[in-house]
């Protein structure tokens, strides 16, 4: 197997970056960026099931499309882990909100109609992680 150090040593400093209180959103130029900041994340703190942190990333993603297609919205992890929060107590709220943008309409979908106690879990998920970078 082939593993590409430098991507493992990007996740190590993103972590390392955020953990300095660096957002890594402000940085984001393309999909890729996107993904290396979701990856770094979901390697933290890993639930006992690659399910749940595979689930996990996905909404990250999604929530971070929506943020960075929003105007509006304040582009930080503190407000991806506010959406989470809102995700776990208001479903129809955090649907209606990711469904306004294309990319993050397409990932939350197989979030969306996963069974209640997954929906929740994956939503619980992501909050320890992010909660464990801080």
């Amino acid at each position: 197997m082939n593993i590409d150090n430098s991507i493992i040593d990007d996740e190590v400093k993103i972590i390392e970056l955020i953990k300095s209180n660096v957002n890594p959103i402000n940085y984001i130029e393309n999909e890729k960026d996107i993904d290396l900041i979701c990856n770094a994340i979901s390697k933290t703190n890993k639930s006992e099931d690659s399910y749940f942190d595979d689930m996990a990333d996905i909404l990250l993603k999604a929530i971070i499309y929506y943020l960075i297609s929003n105007e509006n919205e304040l582009k930080t992890l503190g407000r991806c882990q506010e959406l989470v929060t809102l995700g776990i107590n208001d479903k129809e709220t955090i649907k209606s909100m990711l469904n306004s943008n294309e990319s993050s309409k397409a990932l939350y979908t197989g979030i969306d109609i996963a069974s209640d106690n997954n929906y929740k879990e994956i939503f619980k998920t992501l909050n320890n992680k992010l909660s464990n970078i801080k």
